[in-house]
């Protein structure tokens, strides 16, 4: 079987491997929206910072080896943080972390360490909000190194609960942890969200630091929903991007299939449209969790498997938010809670991407099958940018097609 072969951690990492409260356990989930989320103030208005943080528009990074990453916000305006300006001990301080967290954060028994780990200075930036239990925090990020292998330069995400307790997730850097981008390299956007737990304060902030030096910084993105790059730079597997199946002859499902390298980073796939899905692992590891996209309310039901129908109801699944299977994860469930009143335009290549991670590595052969429900669509109002042709398209949801890659 042909294969499309990726640079390792340059594919499926999407969203940060973080501890997800289970959706059965809370009633309901709204998104959170912070002071000046998108920056189109056109300044920091509503964040605090501490080194060289700025609002700005287009940006062009420039890396050790002259590649030249252009960055264009969601807007007009996003957060660029460049990794000079303060000591890590400052940045820290700042966090109210203890000294040392974020070197600590980056180890891991994969991880080795060493001189060129050993942080030296960045930027940071941070807002405090009030949440409920149940409610949803998301923003996009994007991060491109200047420097080189061994260098690490890593950049962070951390949120600090109401009762104090701190989670500190390297987002990317040169060699690993984090999605790994190697030398001169750029992550693409991405989405680092969660689910909150707690009622209470809650501080959202995002680091970006140089390790074993001070030169060659490194650059993070923070903006409220992904911007783009040229050249593109979101890799087959990512949100942006997602897996493609072919089309083939059988109309019953969409099907892919592909290598998993890297089990806990998600793999982003794409159907055309539907008002539900079955997914249904025919060979290869199990299914650990789904990352459904924020479509009409952005809540939806998740169903297992009883050996004849889905009738196991596992629980909530919110936008954007990892909803977990458990240790053995699962071969098949059920999506259902698209509204029909969305009406997804089958020829939108990007109507309903699903990220999925998987409990080992190992060749995987999945199928997503639709399913649909008969529509009136007099009493349906559709949205505007539905073409009629569109309308007429939906009863060929069904093609089956199939897509080969490595991720």
């Amino acid at each position: 079987m042909d294969k499309l072969q990726f640079k390792k951690g340059m594919l499926c990492s999407a969203l940060p491997v973080v501890v997800f409260v289970a959706s059965t356990q809370l009633a309901s989930a709204a998104p959170i929206t912070l002071i000046n989320q998108d920056f189109e103030t056109g300044d920091l208005t509503g964040w605090n910072t501490i080194g060289e943080v700025t609002a700005a528009g287009l940006t062009n990074v420039i890396t050790s080896n002259d590649t030249n990453y252009e960055i264009t916000p969601n807007g007009t305006t996003m957060a660029f943080l460049d990794s000079f300006g303060a000591t890590v001990e400052q940045i820290e301080s700042f966090l109210g972390l203890n000294s040392g967290a974020l070197y600590n954060a980056q180890l891991g028994p994969t991880v080795n360490t060493g001189e060129n780990m050993q942080l030296t200075n960045g930027s940071a930036i941070s807002q405090s909000f009030m949440a409920n239990a149940g409610d949803t925090i998301d923003m996009s990020w994007n991060y491109a190194a200047r420097d080189y292998v061994p260098y690490t330069d890593p950049s962070f995400a951390i949120l600090t609960a109401p009762d104090g307790t701190t989670f500190i997730d390297v987002l990317a850097s040169t060699t690993g942890p984090g999605l790994e981008t190697g030398s001169d390299g750029i992550s693409g956007v991405f989405s680092f969200a969660q689910q909150l737990d707690q009622t209470g304060e809650y501080t959202l902030a995002f680091a970006v630091t140089n390790s074993g030096d001070t030169a060659l910084n490194a650059t993070l993105f923070i903006d409220n929903a992904a911007g783009s790059c040229n050249p593109s730079c979101n890799p087959p597997g990512s949100p942006e991007n997602p897996l493609l199946p072919d089309e083939d002859d059988t109309p019953e499902s969409f099907d892919f299939s592909f290598t998993v390298t890297e089990p806990s980073q998600p793999v982003f796939i794409d159907p055309i449209v539907a008002v539900g899905y079955d997914y249904v692992v025919n060979s290869g590891p199990n299914v650990a969790s789904v990352i459904l996209p924020d479509i009409g309310d952005g809540i939806f039901e998740v169903f297992g498997w009883d050996g004849t129908d889905y009738t196991v109801f596992l629980g909530e699944a919110f936008a954007n938010i990892a909803f977990d299977f458990g240790l053995d994860g699962v071969s098949q469930f059920q999506v259902l809670g698209i509204e029909t009143s969305e009406l997804l335009d089958p020829t939108d290549p990007t109507a309903f991407v699903t990220g999925l991670t998987f409990t080992a590595a190992g060749d995987v052969d999945i199928s997503q099958i639709p399913v649909t429900e008969d529509v009136d669509f007099t009493s349906v109002p559709a949205p505007a940018s539905l073409s009629l042709m569109g309308l007429g398209l939906i009863g060929l949801m069904c093609s089956r097609r199939r897509f080969k890659g490595t991720c």
